[in-house]
């Protein structure tokens, strides 16, 4: 409630002008012209990762429309299919990783990836996939706080409630503590941003990029009572453990990624066929699915209070966590390690 009455306060401040003029009109430049073009994410990624293919997830940003087109799509389109369908409930939860993972519906031990095994699929919706990245320049230049709260949502004025609200969300994710020990963590809004945290996290500029596939829909696949059999397993890091980083797509403007690293981790491609009987095959549950799957092996510094160590039987430390990545999710991982 405190969050809703600051951002309707916000709304009516912005509506009287009191903001960082200066700042507004520097952005209200920005989200016309000042994107970043396909043809130029292209030219940067082939002159970093030569002759790799640029996964799905990042694909997904690159052919956003831009200037005027994209400013329409957000007011018409844009946050009434990722913020306005939300629930109440729904919307009173961040987008960061350490909140997704607190339902257990979304957790998995990691004996479930073995061929035969029989699950209930659940694998997050994915947020703002066609957001435009913008320059790095640009990026660099937008104070990504709270405390500029109201100089950043008048970069993309006029905005709505609901608009506001995630923006608000997605800030506060990017500032909360690390959840766990020796997490490492950060926000990008650029391409160039978001290869450069993961090569600094990593050790290496030498990386491979991974999203899943996209045969999983962006709003997710929901399947409490459908039933899914484990038909493939593929490992991406053959070795015993690698240092990975994932970043989620999140409710932004622009394009916006929570980046962080908990390692080791073990990965696996999972390709799954649903178990359809003689029942109807429920909603938004796709026959074949093909999705990447994140196992964190060091599981000692997890919340020892998560019903899925309940479920289990077993506390933090004695079991790896796992969880599906959804479509606007990318994996970076060492060259060397996949």
């Amino acid at each position: 409630m405190c969050i809703v009455l600051f951002l309707v306060s916000f709304l009516v401040a912005t509506a009287e002008g009191g903001r960082d003029a200066g700042l507004v009109t520097r952005v209200k430049e920005t989200t016309v012209s000042h994107y970043a073009s396909p043809s130029e994410l292209n030219a940067y990624w082939q002159s970093v990762f030569p002759n790799r293919p640029i996964p799905s997830s990042i694909l997904d940003h690159l052919s956003a429309p831009s200037g005027d087109k994209m400013k329409d799509m957000e007011k018409e389109h844009y946050w009434s299919l990722y913020s306005d369908q939300l629930t109440e409930g729904d919307a009173k939860i961040f987008h960061n990783w350490a909140h997704r993972i607190a339902s257990e519906k979304l957790l998995y031990p990691e004996t479930v990836f073995t061929i035969g095994s029989k699950i209930n699929l659940y694998i997050d919706r994915a947020v703002a996939l066609h957001s435009p990245y913008l320059r790095h320049d640009i990026a660099n230049s937008i104070p990504m706080s709270t405390k500029n709260f109201t100089n950043i949502t008048a970069m993309f004025a006029p905005v709505s409630l609901s608009m506001a609200h995630d923006m608000w969300s997605t800030l506060s994710s990017c500032e909360h503590p690390r959840e766990v020990e020796g997490e490492q963590k950060a926000c990008t809004i650029s391409l160039e941003s978001l290869q450069g945290f993961s090569s600094l996290a990593l050790g290496t500029g030498d990386l491979r990029a991974f999203s899943t596939s996209l045969d999983v829909p962006e709003e997710g696949i929901i399947s409490p009572t459908q039933r899914y059999e484990v038909v493939a397993v593929r490992k991406i890091t053959p070795r015993a453990a690698a240092n990975t980083v994932t970043c989620h797509s999140m409710s932004f403007p622009v394009a916006l990624f929570y980046c962080h690293a908990v390692n080791p981790t073990r990965i696996y491609e999972v390709t799954l066929q649903r178990e359809d009987g003689a029942s109807i095959p429920e909603p938004r549950t796709p026959a074949m699915v093909r999705a990447l799957a994140v196992c964190h092996v060091n599981t000692s510094g997890f919340d020892p209070t998560l019903n899925y160590w309940v479920k289990l039987g077993l506390k933090p430390g004695e079991a790896s966590v796992c969880h599906f990545l959804t479509r606007g999710d990318v994996l970076w991982a060492p060259a060397s390690a996949t």
